[in-house]
């Protein structure tokens, strides 16, 4: 199991990122260039009150061609499991990816807390991979290199970047929406 962690910045308050990573996903999607989209499978609401989404996460890119047998499919997509709790401001995931299906184990945490004197918000992210025994059944001893690069390049930058992405393309959004509320606004003349 590889384990992983990272953080970013925003200058956003806390309540404004929260909301808009949990609820607003579909959109953000559209403001990052290596997504085609975000599509919400499932939305439902815990007895506890906590919210859980399922999301099928599409990517731009492919699985390289001399790839796609061994790793089943040339579409890279994930569906990603999650459960937001407002009290906490943390939200508890999985993710199952298209390629290597029933092989890869992929989860964590990400946590939302004000930073910047309220002004801005910090998102702290983990979580772990696990390449189960047992993917190169039958097929050559040459694939074994490019499917463990490829596994550490989605463990050690694909993931953690496409939070920092998606929390970039969030706070765009955020601003584009105070931008325009206050140009909607009348002027005060004395």
């Amino acid at each position: 199991m590889k384990k992983f962690q990272s953080f970013t910045m925003i200058r956003q308050p806390l309540d404004r990122v929260w909301t808009a990573m949990r609820n607003r996903l579909p959109e953000i999607a559209a403001r990052m260039e290596d997504l085609d989209s975000i599509v919400v499978l499932e939305r439902s609401i815990e007895a506890d009150g906590r919210l859980r989404f399922t999301n099928r996460w599409n990517a731009k890119q492919e699985v390289p061609a001399f790839l796609q047998a061994a790793l089943g499919g040339k579409a890279i997509n994930w569906i990603d499991r999650a459960l937001w709790d407002d009290a906490l401001r943390q939200c508890s995931w999985s993710i199952e990816p298209s390629v290597l299906p029933g092989h890869i184990e992929c989860g964590g945490t990400t946590s939302y807390e004000s930073a910047m004197a309220g002004r801005g918000t910090r998102v702290s992210f983990e979580g772990y991979f696990s390449l189960k025994p047992g993917f190169l059944e039958g097929l050559p001893g040459t694939f074994e290199p490019a499917i463990v690069a490829f596994g550490e390049t989605v463990v050690s930058s694909v993931i953690p970047r496409n939070l920092a992405r998606a929390v970039a393309a969030a706070g765009e959004l955020i601003a584009a929406e105070s931008a325009t509320a206050r140009q909607a606004q009348p002027s005060r003349q004395p």
